[in-house]
């Protein structure tokens, strides 16, 4: 390249750099604290083929557009479901449909974002709670975000952040995200021990990556 890509900068205590191709095609870099940029940018541009190879997949992947009208198709637990408006009472999924009440039409994309993130929030404290029983593990707090460069995370005291988008994907891929971040309030690093754990609550934990970085691109309002 003849001049780097612009990108989003995310420091941490970490000791090394490292590239993200997030859904929209946009680059986060993760970095030291304190490391300069001009040492970012020619990171950036050694791996000049990598990131075009990862933006032309990217590129590949299906999108939902959302038209917010009848008919139009969300992501829910995996699942598509048709948008239904009419005289309904409450926002609800069932039958495959997302009905919608005609009486909140004018705000329809804020209503149905804080739908999806209404039922993150329950359906992952739930099975979180669950998983911490399971595994018998424990952690301090739970929040939740609109990140796209990760799916969930777990702090050194054992906080615990999920993206609210989660709820777009198959309830297997849901717990294996939680149980990925309950492995690190005992294992803080991904060693073999830590797989060992993951492997032990979701065996098919593989195939849950490969869903969410293959239709990560769809997971949109």
């Amino acid at each position: 390249m003849t001049s780097p890509l612009s990108y989003t900068r995310v420091d941490s205590k970490r000791r090394s750099l490292s590239l993200q191709i997030l859904p929209d095609g946009s680059l986060v870099v993760k970095a030291p604290e304190r490391l300069s940029e001009k040492v970012i940018e020619k990171f950036i541009e050694e791996h000049d083929e990598w990131i075009k190879s990862k933006l032309s997949i990217v590129s590949q992947r299906p999108h939902l557009k959302h038209t917010f009208k009848e008919g139009d198709i969300f992501l829910y637990l995996g699942q598509e479901v048709t948008l239904t408006i009419g005289d309904f009472a409450k926002i609800e999924v069932k039958n495959k449909k997302l009905y919608f009440p005609m009486s909140l039409t004018f705000r329809i994309k804020k209503e149905i974002e804080d739908f999806y993130i209404r039922e993150a929030r329950r359906l992952i404290t739930f099975q979180t709670e669950k998983y911490a029983r399971e595994m018998k593990t424990s952690f301090t707090d739970i929040t939740f975000s609109d990140t796209r460069s990760q799916w969930g995370r777990c702090t050194a005291d054992n906080r615990l952040q999920f993206s609210w988008r989660l709820i777009m994907s198959p309830l297997l891929t849901l717990n294996y995200v939680i149980i990925h971040e309950l492995a690190h309030t005992t294992e803080k690093n991904h060693s073999r021990a830590f797989w060992s754990t993951v492997r032990r609550f979701t065996p098919s934990y593989r195939q849950q990556v490969k869903w969410l970085k293959e239709n990560s691109g769809r997971m949109s309002i």
